[in-house]
């Protein structure tokens, strides 16, 4: 490395963390495991910044996980009125765990300020909410909770085709103003969203 200051951006996306898949289908376990599972999360993100870190990069910011009760994919239930606050409640015991590994990580590492975080679970919210505000003022516009584009059935996802390569989704009316784009992942416009609060 040069003298020139490296900073590393690292965050967990909601289907990279899995939770969705953990409480809703089970594939992973059950509720009475999440601790379990989100503490082997934690730490394996602990493992990583010190790998990073020990690369040379002298700067590692760290997203917490966004409010996962907000995702299309879980907020469903809810007919994407609103964000699911019982599985928001994951996202901050995770973000809880987080936080204490990164603070244990600076006080390991000889400069104290090596890893920082970035709130992306407020930030999500403060950006669905301004986004809910306009559009009761417009009715014209987007509901942020829900997706651009969507399978048309539970067996389908976004991009989803058939044998004959028919298409087996559907996409919103104007994708610039989504916030979301498929169930799970933000669009362009949900993440200037966020980073913009």
């Amino acid at each position: 490395m040069t003298d020139v200051e490296t900073l590393v951006l690292l965050f967990e996306e909601s289907n990279d963390v899995e939770y969705g898949n953990f409480y809703i289908s089970g594939d992973v376990g059950t509720a009475v495991d999440l601790p379990g599972f989100m503490e082997s999360l934690v730490k394996q993100m602990s493992v990583n910044l010190k790998r990073i870190h020990s690369l040379g990069i002298k700067k590692v910011a760290v997203g917490l996980l966004q409010p996962i009760g907000c995702l299309p994919v879980l907020n469903v239930i809810s007919f994407r009125t609103n964000c699911i606050g019982l599985l928001n409640v994951i996202s901050k015991d995770h973000n809880k765990m987080l936080l204490k590994a990164v603070q244990e990580l600076n006080k390991e590492a000889a400069d104290k300020s090596v890893f920082i975080t970035l709130d992306l679970y407020n930030s999500f919210l403060s950006a669905i909410e301004t986004m809910q505000k306009k559009r009761a003022e417009k009715s014209t516009l987007m509901n942020p909770l829900q997706p651009c584009c969507e399978g048309n059935n539970l067996e389908d996802s976004c991009g989803s085709v058939d044998d004959e390569g028919s298409k087996k989704y559907s996409l919103c009316e104007n994708p610039k103003l989504s916030f979301f784009w498929d169930t799970l992942h933000p669009s362009q416009n949900g993440w200037f969203a966020v980073y913009t609060q």
